[in-house]
């Protein structure tokens, strides 16, 4: 029997093995996000004998040569934004947009299909609250869509929101941050897409976050954001809550429009009559520039 070149061939092997061997060990006495490595290594090393070995040494080679290599930064980006691709618009498309309660009038569950996605597509935040008109079509597939469209947004509001208010929490003068906070909550709040108590709970955290405002940025909170806030709370019909934030409105911001809003609103809503005909008098009296609102309130109960 020749047993030329057998010597050779086994020291590679035993070799092998013991490499092998030494990085099976070697990955258990490693921490465990660099054991798998090491595993996968001394099995590429057992099962490719001396090919694997020198495979990875020149793997080791090449990059201890390229240690010092310089990179161009500007060819790296960490960004995490995505890329926002402007599309021409769809002209027969949007021709033929109604509104989504008009569209469940009629019976063509193809189109308020298909009316429904195209809306989702182009501008799901924005027309989330009539989407939610849909929940309640009798076609099971567009109600789908709609829940699964309000679903998706109130898990990002809640998700944001935390971030928002424990931003804010942890830094309460930075101006920016709270009322960066304020109108994502008002927003998400004025869509009225969430549960009653989920929805009056935002309120109060709303009610914190104006405090916060207050406290620390008072000459930052507008007469908008005052009528905001009132506009909420008499919607949960918190009048206590309201009437806090309208006469703040008269203190810090009187002869605002929005302040007389507010007041009004409020006045109407708990049916004090007297008082609501004598401020509506008293902004008529002024040089206030009023919006067709305040308009048709004149033409309604103006003298």
């Amino acid at each position: 029997m020749d047993t030329t070149g057998l010597w050779p061939v086994l020291i590679i092997c035993i070799t092998n093995l013991l490499a092998a061997l030494i990085l099976l060990v070697w990955s258990f006495l490693q921490k465990k996000y660099n054991r798998s490595t090491l595993l996968l290594l001394s099995w590429f090393i057992l099962i490719v004998p001396l090919m694997g070995a020198l495979y990875l040494l020149l793997g080791f080679v090449i990059r201890f040569l390229n240690r010092k290599r310089t990179v161009d930064m500007s060819d790296i980006s960490f960004s995490q934004e995505r890329e926002r691709l402007i599309q021409p618009p769809d002209r027969e498309v949007e021709m033929n947009y109604v509104p989504i309660q008009d569209a469940m009038a009629v019976t063509d569950t193809a189109n308020l299909r298909r009316l429904l996605l195209d809306t989702l597509r182009n501008n799901a935040r924005k027309t989330v609250s009539s989407i939610a008109v849909a929940m309640n079509s009798i076609d099971t597939e567009t109600s789908h869509y709609a829940a699964s469209a309000i679903l998706d947004a109130l898990s990002e509001f809640r998700s944001t929101a935390q971030v928002m208010i424990g931003d804010m929490n942890k830094y309460p003068e930075d101006v920016e941050m709270n009322l960066f906070t304020f109108d994502y909550l008002t927003e998400i709040l004025n869509m009225n897409i969430m549960t009653t108590i989920e929805q009056e709970a935002y309120i109060y955290t709303l009610d914190q976050v104006a405090e916060n405002l207050v406290k620390y940025n008072l000459w930052y909170m507008t007469a908008t954001h005052y009528l905001l806030v009132t506009n909420l709370f008499i919607s949960i019909k918190d009048y206590n809550k309201a009437d806090k934030w309208v006469l703040r409105a008269c203190k810090y911001r009187q002869g605002m429009l929005d302040t007389y809003k507010a007041k009004l609103h409020l006045l109407f809503d708990q049916h004090n009559q007297t008082a609501f005909f004598a401020c509506l008098k008293e902004l008529k009296d002024t040089d206030i520039v009023v919006d067709d609102e305040v308009i048709n309130l004149f033409r309604l109960y103006g003298s």
